[in-house]
């Protein structure tokens, strides 16, 4: 009897001992990735560069198998006259020769879709939104990406490089998202929003820093560390900024009252892209973009933290932001 009894004391050692190692509930669950977990279908790569005739063809063969791109709700609307001409345009053909030359090679993006899709069902498990995935080129059009019911499209020209001159006359603090690694963390954003409810009867700060913050900790938990920094478009000296002006950022947070604010022109300045976050501050224009978006994500990190139990789905569902700040024990 001592001896079994024995074994469950050491047995259920372990069990701490492993779980104390795992520091941060966020962090990659270890394990295999499968393969093709997502069907990936290269539009552009199986037509462009064809001939009229025989894109036609090929345009024929595809139409019933892809119902996503050829069918339109709209019957009076035909792939036939619409679809042929856009990809004949010359625009569009020398847009697909630098995706090309500039995309990210399409096995590794296959492998870090399926490293992410495999993380996803781990941590949503029958929950998980099953999709399909379409690249294409867009004519360079200003969406990162597109989604339907079932499906994303994704524009390969929308990821052809920082300093590629296509994006010449954009701001300079959106040009990095132009990067080609970008386009995975685009798609893992888009997915993210599938799992974050639509806060009702709350349009404070705080709620659009927890919201946003939100899709912030969903890519970090499925793609890790580094991936979620590029999400939130700051760079390594920009979250050192943040880290070491986090105690005097927050104290003008609580100060000017803002955190339960309903000001849209407050949640502009410090949650939407921009390129500094404006604190009313005279330093402002070292503050870097999203600081509202970044407090989110730690607000949420610490609420993980205090609250291991939790999954994933459950704090991406919480509606409830007044008890996440509160149960988070938030107090940098």
């Amino acid at each position: 009897m001592f001896k079994f009894f024995s074994k469950i004391v050491f047995l259920f050692g372990i069990a701490v001992l492993l779980n104390s190692c795992q520091d941060n509930p966020w962090e990659q669950i270890a394990g295999p990735t499968s393969k093709n977990q997502v069907n990936i279908i290269h539009f552009s790569d199986s037509v462009l560069g064809l001939d009229s005739i025989h894109m036609f063809k090929k345009l024929e063969q595809m139409q019933y198998r892809h119902p996503a791109i050829f069918f339109e709700s709209d019957s009076s609307s035909s792939w036939k006259k619409n679809l042929l001409p856009y990809l004949l345009d010359p625009e569009v053909q020398a847009l697909f020769k630098d995706a090309l030359k500039f995309r990210m090679p399409l096995d590794d993006f296959q492998s870090k879709i399926d490293y992410g899709v495999s993380q996803y069902r781990l941590r949503y498990q029958d929950r998980a939104k099953k999709f399909d995935i379409y690249t294409y080129i867009s004519r360079n059009e200003k969406f990162w990406i597109l989604e339907g019911p079932m499906h994303f499209f994704i524009p390969w020209d929308r990821y052809l490089g920082s300093d590629h001159p296509l994006y010449a006359r954009e701001a300079k603090y959106q040009i990095s998202r132009h990067d080609s690694d970008q386009v995975i963390i685009e798609v893992f954003r888009s997915l993210s929003k599938n799992h974050i409810p639509k806060i009702k009867n709350n349009s404070s700060l705080l709620s659009g820093m927890i919201n946003s913050g939100k899709s912030i900790l969903f890519i970090q938990t499925l793609l890790g560390d580094s991936e979620a920094q590029k999400a939130l478009n700051m760079d390594v000296i920009q979250n050192q900024f943040m880290i070491d002006n986090e105690v005097a950022l927050w104290k003008v947070l609580l100060k000017k009252k803002w955190l339960f604010d309903n000001s849209f022109d407050l949640k502009r300045k410090l949650i939407e892209p921009a390129p500094f976050s404006a604190f009313t501050t005279s330093n402002d224009q070292m503050i870097p973009g999203q600081a509202g978006t970044w407090f989110g994500w730690r607000i949420l990190q610490n609420y993980w933290s205090q609250n291991p139990e939790l999954d994933l789905s459950e704090i991406m569902a919480d509606e409830n932001v007044n008890l996440i700040l509160q149960k988070s024990g938030y107090r940098p």
